[in-house]
């Protein structure tokens, strides 16, 4: 279970969507009609994509099935939720006696889940496409702001996208990757939402990273910026406590806001 940062409220999905519609009416109105944007995060956001590396740990447990037959067989019993963040940890939680073995994972899974063949693996997050149609069905456009590099990942990003039944194709959606692999996810995403502003009002940002959505509200402070409870980068920034949280996309759930007492 991810913790939620005590100073900042939990909502559900069903109110960060009713407030998002609130404020995209308000800025599309000060914006002469331009339509309001939402910005959504894929990696941790809208997919869970701990299959895709579970998938390249079982690959990887089979190309050793000789030297480290235990390794496989480790490998075998593992679920979703024994995953952490990082690669390397995936395998030290094994406790096996080769030491090097999380350090060899690491780049094996690196030449493998930066890439289209991976993608189709991950799970889509409940709810997250009926979020993305809500906003669409009332007038916003959704942009699917993502660290996934366009050479490498642009086929798999509008293919996973598609088969789960996302909004695309339409005047009402942007699918925005970096331009390259070696750029740094928070400085790419500053300067794409401060590019996308120019085109309307930005009026809300999910994202599973603090960091980013810290960021978001440097950027852009009068933005919704929701942080979604899924496991982030390891050491992560204090959350900025104008950001609310969600504990998942599911809008048939409601309840109270919840702040922490402090």
């Amino acid at each position: 279970m991810v913790e939620r940062a005590p100073h900042s409220p939990l909502i559900s999905a069903r109110r960060v969507l009713d407030r998002l519609l609130a404020a995209a009416e308000v800025e599309s109105k000060r914006a002469n009609g331009r339509r309001a944007w939402v910005a959504l995060d894929m990696d941790g956001t809208l997919f869970d994509n701990r299959p895709r590396t579970l998938a390249i740990l079982h690959s990887f447990a089979m190309a050793h099935r000789e030297p480290v037959p235990e390794l496989l067989t480790a490998v075998q019993k593992l679920t979703l939720d024994d995953l952490h963040y990082t690669p390397s940890q995936a395998v030290d939680a094994l406790n096996l006696p080769q030491r090097d073995l999380g350090e060899r994972f690491v780049d094996y899974w690196r030449q493998r889940f930066f890439t289209n063949s991976f993608q189709p693996l991950d799970h889509v997050e409940p709810g997250a496409a009926e979020f993305a149609h809500r906003l669409v069905d009332a007038g916003l456009g959704v942009v699917y702001l993502t660290g996934r590099d366009r050479p490498g990942m642009m086929h798999g990003v509008l293919q996973s996208l598609d088969a789960h039944g996302f909004p695309l194709m339409s005047p009402q959606t942007q699918v925005v990757l970096k331009p390259e692999f070696q750029h740094d996810d928070v400085a790419f995403k500053r300067e794409a939402l401060g590019e996308l502003a120019k085109n309307g009002p930005l009026v809300g940002l999910v994202d599973n990273e603090p960091g980013i959505v810290n960021m978001a509200l440097e950027v852009l402070p009068d933005m919704l910026c929701v942080r979604i409870l899924r496991p982030h980068a390891p050491n992560p920034p204090e959350l900025d406590a104008r950001a609310v949280q969600i504990p998942s996309f599911r809008l048939d759930v409601d309840f109270d806001d919840m702040t922490a007492q402090t």
